[in-house]
């Protein structure tokens, strides 16, 4: 249980997560929300990454309801431990975004 700010709104979301399978999913009063969360730990920068990606599928009241597609999410927050390996890549929008966040609050 918990909150999703959207665009400075916070929307209820209730879910479950598999920490074995890494996937979670979540209901809140708009979508339907089932996929799986990576983390990609960057410890010269210190940042951990994290991605979300799945399936959404949007319903009443949202005026796209009844629509839906694939979702991916990337946010990041400061690595406050040792890093974790992770063998794979992740997409390079998760990088981008998080450089162009950074370099934007350094100004």
């Amino acid at each position: 249980m918990g909150t999703v700010n959207f665009r400075g709104t916070l929307i209820p979301i209730n879910g479950y997560w598999n920490g074995s399978a890494k996937q979670i999913s979540f209901d809140s009063p708009y979508a339907t929300y089932s996929g799986n969360l990576t983390m990609f730990d960057d410890s010269t920068t210190r940042i951990r990454h994290l991605i979300l990606t799945g399936r959404v599928i949007m319903k009443p009241p949202s005026l796209l309801a009844g629509r839906n597609g694939t979702w991916v999410a990337a946010t990041d927050t400061s690595l406050t431990g040792p890093a974790v390996i992770n063998n794979d890549l992740p997409p390079v929008g998760a990088f981008l975004t998080s450089n162009i966040l950074h370099r934007g609050l350094e100004r």
